[in-house]
């Protein structure tokens, strides 16, 4: 996810500084997002099985959580960033999609993006 982000960011740079057309794909930003955020669910799933069901039920009746005294913890770490990493891969995309429009697209279409690319037979 990261290196979408990094990709995204150069790609609209040199776009703004070059004042050239952009690619019509963007790098994939907010699907790596969704995918990471997926794999931690699924592996947090996994890890809740029904041993563990009373381990938690345990953990809640203690003192410190029912006064919620609990100061930070690393699952709530990591949804406040997957959290703030959909705002900033939304607000990428508009940009994208704003500088594809303003500086234009490579080849006006996909196909003809791609084609640049075939090897001529």
């Amino acid at each position: 996810m990261v290196g979408n982000i990094i990709l995204y960011f150069s790609t609209l740079a040199s776009a703004f500084r070059l004042k050239a057309p952009l690619p019509p794909y963007l790098p994939p930003a907010e699907k790596a997002r969704q995918q990471l955020v997926s794999i931690h669910c699924s592996f947090l799933s996994r890890m809740l099985s029904i041993k563990l069901v009373k381990k938690v039920e345990a953990i809640r009746r203690l003192d410190v959580v029912r006064k919620r005294e609990i100061r930070g913890s690393r699952q709530l770490l990591y949804f406040a960033y997957a959290l703030t990493m959909k705002g900033i891969t939304r607000e990428l995309e508009f940009l994208g999609r704003t500088s594809q429009d303003a500086f234009g697209v490579i080849g006006e279409s996909t196909e003809t993006f791609e084609n640049m690319f075939r090897d001529p037979v």
